[in-house]
């Protein structure tokens, strides 16, 4: 009993402790500690809150990145890209190549994938489909990542299966992302973190004088959001 007096006891230190913050070394061992686990796989999200204006163009901070320890999730890729190509990207972890059949399937709502990779030859056929692939964040573009010249199309095929994800700040100035299961190794979670939180910091835009990150946030799926320490990035 003393035990689990214990850990019941550091448990509302840790949520009545508002002012807390966790560094990066600490924070998912206590995100873990104050969120049971659940049934289901849950992932561990951060959210950062950002000193920007997204209705302005240049402050609309959009980019990639690749998560060192992978998402925790298979990632089904489609490419659409010349006959030459098909062979090396099914080689580097394609499961689908765009082909008339895939298109007729597009158009009746059937996308057996989870992203597509094309060269900009194809995109007039691909914004045929764009009511379809739009909503669904489907769509081939250049700040996705996911809209490539040729020379680029195998590597972005192999890292699109390692962990490449994509950020993009709402129209309340946050980013707001999955950086890996609760499953991963503590180690792990935080290179994905240090990741994106780099990743994000490269894209300050120049108009932006002061803080960048106003403050960021740790929880996993179902858990209380806990505060990190934004001063290494």
């Amino acid at each position: 009993m003393k035990g689990q007096e214990g850990v019941v006891n550091n448990l509302e230190s840790i949520l009545n402790d508002q002012k807390r913050v966790f560094d990066s070394s600490e924070i998912f061992a206590a995100a873990k500690e104050v969120s049971k686990e659940r049934k289901f796989g849950e992932s561990f999200e951060v959210i950062v809150k950002l000193n920007v204006d997204p209705t302005q163009g240049d402050q609309n901070v959009r980019g990639t990145c690749v998560l060192p320890a992978g998402t925790g999730k298979e990632v089904r890729v489609c490419v659409f890209a010349g006959d030459e190509f098909h062979e090396e990207c099914k080689a580097a972890g394609a499961e689908f190549i765009g082909n008339e059949a895939i298109l007729k399937d597009i158009s009746e709502g059937i996308i057996l994938f989870d992203k597509i990779i094309a060269t900009p030859e194809f995109m007039p056929t691909l914004k045929s489909m764009a009511r379809i692939l739009g909503p669904k964040g489907l769509m081939p573009n250049l700040k996705s990542g996911t809209l490539v010249k040729q020379h680029e199309l195998i590597e972005t095929v192999k890292i699109s299966r390692q962990g490449l994800i994509e950020f993009r700040v709402n129209e309340g100035s946050f980013i707001m992302n999955k950086i890996g299961n609760r499953g991963f190794e503590i180690e792990d979670l935080k290179k994905n973190l240090d990741a994106i939180m780099l990743a994000i910091a490269k894209k300050k835009p120049e108009t932006v004088k002061g803080k960048y990150f106003t403050k960021a946030q740790i929880k996993t799926s179902m858990g209380p959001p806990l505060k990190l320490d934004i001063g290494a990035y």
